[in-house]
């Protein structure tokens, strides 16, 4: 796979190094998250769930898929037409974007599922 990607090692690494930051954080929110609802068995550990397994889908697919490297790969390796690339990566990115549009509503309904949980007075 390495050896297919024109240029160096160095700039496919620095390509993909917030990808895997940001999976990696989305593995320890879903940890947490999972943490939340066995232990107590709270609403918005579900919804904390779901919302950080679309951010790891959408990061593995992007990934998976080499997407800062797809146009080069359809348009020259390929033989396919300026048109036709762009449509593909229009369609991945509206894939990407309704993935975390998705993740995004979740994560403010388990945000003020967790206000409502815990605003209750607190006695001194």
């Amino acid at each position: 796979m390495l050896n297919q990607i024109v240029g160096n090692l160095f700039s496919y690494i620095l390509s993909y190094i917030p990808t895997v930051l940001a999976m990696s954080f989305n593995i320890v929110l879903l940890v947490f998250a999972i943490f939340i609802y066995s232990r107590n068995s709270y609403k918005y550990g579900i919804t904390l769930m779901i919302s950080s397994i679309l951010l790891i889908v959408s990061d593995v697919i992007y990934i998976s898929i080499q997407y800062p490297y797809l146009s080069y790969r359809l348009y020259v390796e390929s033989g396919f037409p300026m048109s036709l690339v762009n449509l593909i990566l229009m369609v991945w990115s509206l894939i990407f974007l309704s993935l975390h549009t998705a993740s995004a509503i979740l994560l403010i309904v388990s945000l003020s599922l967790i206000y409502k949980t815990h605003k209750r007075d607190k006695i001194d």
